[in-house]
């Protein structure tokens, strides 16, 4: 793995030890899973429909813009 991430991605890896044994949860995982139910209001984005990736990246971006074009609005409104 690190062998193909630095020869053919030309990117550096960097494995840390575990800490602790065991299984532990995240304190930021809720930030990944608000971030995930604000994207799924989109119709669009509650399926996989796009064919090709970059239009799902777009289709990502224009989510996100309308989100904090909404939330801005609601700041200057105040």
């Amino acid at each position: 793995m690190v062998d193909f991430v630095t020869t053919v991605l030309k990117k550096s890896i960097e494995i840390s030890e575990r800490i602790t044994p065991g299984w532990a949860i995240l304190a930021r995982r809720w930030v990944v899973e608000r971030t995930f139910y604000w994207l799924n209001h989109f119709r669009r984005l509650s399926k996989d429909y796009e064919m090709a990736v970059k239009s799902a990246e777009n289709i990502v971006m224009i989510a996100h813009s309308m989100i904090l074009i909404k939330r801005l609005d609601s700041v200057v409104l105040r």
